[in-house]
């Protein structure tokens, strides 16, 4: 098996070239192996071979295929579960880095997932009480060339709770995004005080994705953070304690920032720097509260991505690790600042089947439609899927989980080497399912989301395995 490897920068561009196909193919012939690494520029084929190599084995022209399968979590290059939950997967410097919420090893009972069992919460660690409500989470920082099982590589930590952030007492849900107004890489980590509760977003920078990074603000000034940097008690209906949040960047540059504060979703626009907001609330049509809020109530775990000059936002409601999962409400807008409409909004009533599901969102389904039974856990009454279907909190319940087995975590943007069609990864994180009931081995659920020819996203469907291009 033999690899030809150009010294010249620009030979990357031939990596697509169907027409290499045939030369390999007769190189094959001559090596009597298969010749591997489609990076070759036909020039210089007309000169001595200077280098042959071997390296990974990739076959020629072939579309590199990933399998991920959804049973069993994901592992590192060292063979070990990848502690890593919530956070975002982006690629930079070819690579596919993923930062990511790493939780501690307490062993988790299989009861409601906001485990409240009494007994210490530690130092040291593990501790017996509170599971998953402790203070030694962190910031991991893993990444991979391919987004495959085994691949991970354990780069460090970014941020740690009980170290790096002041009063931190908990976090969770970290989103990094590179700045391209300033070239820096920014991470947003949303953590909780051992006395005030939910602060909102602490901010770190670093001129790399594997850091070091550097803590910038400790508490981002959004407007619906209550109290906090601008609002003060007494609070509004739409202000209080900020919880689960994504960031998106727009084709200009310009950063939002969407989040959940006192159960109500929106989307602020950021300052340059990304270290801000402007205070600048995205429209939404038919919105709460002069039309800044999306009308759903008791909200959490966003996303925000951009297709094909779309923007979508996905939500769902609050799922306190919960073992059911969430269901996925879906926005789309031409720009993060709005307009904001549901998906489907446009859509005649006797057609909707063939847009939504029949409870308005992709994921949620009826308790007897499929095997969740066989799964570890409890669901937690009234959380996810099973929120009640009158927008508030509290009975009656609907007897519905998701179809995902997870709460949504983050979509990730998945571009192949070959030039094929872009695709988007949706993720979400498989609460109390870990395979030995360590709160930092749960895994989580990958989809290839599937669109119409209107651009509207299709419900999901469980999948053992799932298969991509990179």
């Amino acid at each position: 098996m033999v690899c030809l490897k150009s010294t010249l920068s620009w030979s990357r561009i031939w990596r697509s070239d169907r027409s290499w196909c045939l030369v390999a193919s007769i190189l094959s012939r001559f090596f009597a192996q298969p010749v591997l690494c489609c990076m070759v520029p036909i020039v210089t084929l007309i000169k001595p071979i200077r280098s042959i190599m071997p390296i990974h084995n990739v076959p020629c022209c072939a579309q590199l295929r990933v399998n991920v399968r959804n049973i069993n979590p994901k592992l590192s290059t060292t063979g070990d579960i990848v502690n890593g939950h919530d956070g975002t997967y982006r690629f930079y410097e070819g690579y596919y880095w993923y930062h990511a919420a790493e939780y501690g090893l307490c062993k988790e009972p299989a009861k409601n997932g906001c485990d409240q069992t009494p007994g210490p919460v530690g130092p040291p660690y593990p501790a017996p009480g509170k599971c998953g409500f402790q203070a030694d989470h962190n910031v991991s920082i893993w990444r991979s060339k391919d987004l495959s099982s085994g691949s991970w590589e354990f780069m460090g930590r970014a941020a740690r709770c009980a170290e790096d952030i002041p009063d931190c007492h908990i976090l969770y849900r970290p989103h990094m995004v590179k700045n391209p107004n300033t070239g820096l890489y920014v991470l947003f980590v949303n953590y909780v005080t051992s006395g005030t509760g939910y602060a909102g977003y602490a901010v770190f920078t670093s001129e790399a994705p594997q850091g070091p990074f550097t803590l910038r603000n400790t508490r981002m000034n959004i407007t619906r953070l209550c109290p906090g940097p601008v609002a003060t008690k007494p609070c509004g209906q739409a202000q209080g304690g900020a919880g689960d949040f994504d960031v998106v960047v727009d084709k200009n540059g310009a950063g939002y920032i969407i989040y959940s504060a006192q159960f109500y979703m929106g989307i602020e626009k950021l300052t340059d720097d990304f270290l801000y907001s402007t205070g600048a609330n995205a429209s939404v049509m038919g919105g709460l509260f002069g039309e800044t809020m999306f009308p759903e109530y008791f909200t959490e775990a966003p996303v925000l991505f951009e297709r094909q000059g779309t923007y979508y936002a996905l939500f769902g409601h609050c799922c306190c690790f919960c073992y059911q999962g969430s269901g996925v409400m879906v926005y789309t807008a031409s720009s993060p600042a709005g307009p904001w409409k549901p998906q489907c909004s446009d859509v005649q009533p006797q057609n909707m089947t063939n847009c939504l599901a029949p409870n308005g969102n992709l994921a949620c389904v009826p308790d007897e439609s499929d095997a969740i039974s066989l799964l570890r856990g409890a669901p937690t009454p009234g959380q996810g899927c099973s929120f009640g279907p009158n927008n508030k909190v509290g009975p009656p319940y609907k007897k519905e989980h998701s179809v995902t087995r997870s709460q949504q975590n983050f979509v990730i943007t998945v571009v192949p080497s070959s030039g094929g069609d872009t695709q988007y990864i949706w993720t979400g994180d498989r609460w109390q399912q870990s395979p030995d009931g360590l709160k930092g081995h749960e895994g989580q659920f990958w989809t290839v989301l599937e669109f119409d020819e209107e651009g509207r996203i299709k419900p999901i469907q469980w999948e053992d395995t799932i298969t991509f291009e990179v």
